[in-house]
């Protein structure tokens, strides 16, 4: 992949000059342009917290998918519809979850 393409990622710990409390900063970087978002504490475990659910929920939907066509022997459009099926019962929507109300 070419350099330029490229997405970093970088998790820092500050001490907020406001506050005086410490922070999570994250940088983010792609294409060269450095966005940074800083959290407070509460705010790094509710993402955190997230990130985890969010993986989680990705490697069932793989299973899931896989499952589908493997065994039960579905087409691709068919599986991927029973993933979003699933979804909605593990969910309770299709739609995006995982948002921190802000």
């Amino acid at each position: 992949m070419p350099k330029d393409n490229m997405i970093n990622i970088e998790l820092c710990t500050i001490l907020s000059n406001r506050t005086k409390q410490g922070m999570v900063e994250f940088i983010i970087t792609k294409d060269g342009v450095k966005t940074k978002v800083q959290w407070d504490i509460n705010k790094a475990r509710e993402i955190s917290i997230m990130l985890h659910e969010a993986i989680e929920a990705a490697i069932s939907d793989t299973m899931i998918y896989q499952y589908m066509k493997d065994r039960i022997g579905l087409t691709e459009e068919k599986a991927l519809m029973a993933v979003a099926d699933f979804r909605v019962v593990r969910q309770g929507s299709k739609d995006t979850i995982w948002h921190t109300g802000n």
